[in-house]
């Protein structure tokens, strides 16, 4: 290959998360064999009120190198073990969404089947048993308001759990800023009036901006938000709306001060016409409505995050308008969208984020020359498209299994047809208690088991082989399990003392 075939100059439109993550990653990656400008507007801004993350976070900090408890501190960041859903089965039941694994696998036969076999032989003879959530350490944890460091022994029952972060997205972003131009990414600050395209190509050949600047890249990255300033506005790629499955389109925000311990876990309360959220940072709780603006007007919204928050109120609410789905390309000539502008799933699970970080880490991998081939955009696409399908059926399974039938949102939930994707997995699931899921998928069979098993979805009976499995003595062993976790946890410090020693936030 040529010198001149390689890309020499990028555009990264938009800042916020998307742009500073995308500048970041690139220029650890590419060094300086790319220049790289990001174009964002500080009259625009950014929407910046997701807070909350998922494990794989921990290995995009980690590969661009940044230190995590200097993270946490610049970010007021907080340590995440779960996801509570409170009123998601029924009206005053509750269950978490841990980090981790469940229990312990035996042989071939993951730790579910057996879980599963207990209940369904004690729910048949009218016998108590223990919630999956117990058998999990990140659970134990999360309950009691501690953290440790998982072990770094996989034998140990230690190393079973997992972790993410709750943090100021606002100031991720400025955390990014700053690493990025000292790795040469320069920031150009400005309104874009015009993109200019080649006519026989349709490439994108450069942006003019207010005041009659003209910046010409070879490759351009839309980080434009929902607005989609040039993939959709200027290259008219269409967005496919998946409303019909995910009815919420509008939240409000606001932020107050803490009335209680700052707890390792988010809170997810489902009301009658959506839910919302609880995000503890250090300093402060995030707190938003997620809601459908047909069966709930904004200010009866508003009225209904008032009073429910706790604590006085530190801003104004933030009203977001959003559409839930995906632009049918994300990549589109020498145009790649990022973030909002490629797509976006409702908060419900923290993959907004997520879903930054694997389309950057995806451009590394398959990162073009100037004259971009389809096999590569073809191949990108449809990476992008499986990945998005894969959560956003995870995230309408909280909706479809629930016991709700209180208002006309939850109806409908229970009652409407969803993916056939979903629906066969479901079907499969409620013969035996298969769960097939794919390496590549984000939500593994313990992310799955934690929500059909917490929302109370059991299938029929359990895999027939289990039948035979009588050489393990379950009850005795759930015991065990249960015991370990409880006393490792009784070794872990309180998460709020986790972080006063090791990453104190420190105000700008």
């Amino acid at each position: 290959m040529t010198d001149h075939q390689h890309i020499k100059n990028l555009i990264i439109v938009g800042g916020g998360s998307a742009g500073w993550m995308t500048a970041a990653m690139l220029a650890k990656q590419l060094g300086n064999s790319v220049s790289i400008t990001l174009i964002e507007s500080e009259q625009i801004g950014t929407i910046g009120v997701g807070e909350a993350t998922i494990p794989p976070i921990q290995n995009f900090n980690r590969l661009l190198g940044i230190n995590e408890n200097d993270f946490l501190s610049y970010c007021n960041g907080s340590i995440k073990l779960a996801i509570e859903f409170e009123n998601w089965r029924k009206l005053g039941h509750s269950y978490m969404h841990p980090f981790g694994k469940f229990g312990a696998d035996f042989d071939y036969m993951s730790f579910p089947y057996y879980w599963l076999k207990d209940v369904l032989t004690k729910q048949a003879a009218g016998k108590p048993y223990r919630e999956l959530e117990s058998y999990s350490l990140a659970w134990h944890l999360a309950a009691n308001n501690k953290f440790k460091q998982p072990d770094t022994n996989p034998q140990s029952i230690g190393s079973s759990y997992d972790y993410a972060f709750h943090f100021d997205a606002g100031r991720y972003a400025m955390f990014l800023r700053e690493f990025s131009e000292r790795l040469g990414v320069k920031r150009q600050e400005g309104k874009i009036t015009q993109v200019n395209t080649e006519p026989s190509s349709g490439y994108i050949t450069s942006v003019d901006l207010e005041g009659g600047q003209t910046l010409s890249a070879d490759f351009f990255i839309d980080c434009s938000g929902q607005r989609a300033l040039l993939l959709g506005e200027s290259l008219g790629i269409e967005f496919e709306s998946w409303s019909e499955w995910l009815l919420n389109d509008r939240a409000v925000a606001i932020q107050t001060a803490h009335m209680r311990p700052v707890s390792p876990y988010t809170r997810s309360i489902a009301h009658h016409a959506g839910w919302q959220w609880r995000i503890p940072l250090q300093t402060r709780m995030g707190n938003g409505n997620v809601y459908s603006s047909q069966l709930m007007s904004d200010e009866e919204a508003l009225n209904l995050l008032l009073d429910t928050v706790e604590g006085p109120t530190l801003t104004e609410p933030n009203f977001i308008k959003f559409k839930t789905g995906k632009r049918q390309k994300v990549w589109h000539n020498n145009c790649l969208a990022i973030g909002l502008s490629a797509g976006f799933l409702e908060p419900l699970e923290s993959t907004s984020l997520h879903l930054i970080q694997t389309a950057i880490m995806r451009l590394v991998r398959l990162f073009p020359t100037k004259q971009v081939s389809k096999n590569l955009i073809d191949t990108y696409n449809k990476e992008a498209q499986n990945e998005y399908e894969k959560i956003r059926d995870f995230i309408i399974l909280h909706y479809k299994v629930t016991e709700r039938d209180d208002s006309e949102y939850w109806r409908y939930c229970q009652s409407m047809e969803v993916p056939e994707s979903l629906q066969s997995r479901l079907d499969l699931y409620q013969e035996h208690g298969h769960l097939v899921v794919h390496d590549k998928e984000l939500f593994k069979q313990e992310n799955w088991m934690a929500v059909l098993a917490g929302q109370n979805c059991l299938p029929q009976g359990v895999g027939p082989v289990m039948a035979s499995r009588n050489d393990i003595d379950i009850d005795k062993t759930l015991d065990s399990l249960h015991q370990s976790m409880t006393k490792y946890t009784s070794t872990a410090q309180s998460h709020e003392m986790y972080l006063m020693q090791h990453c104190p936030h420190k105000p700008a």
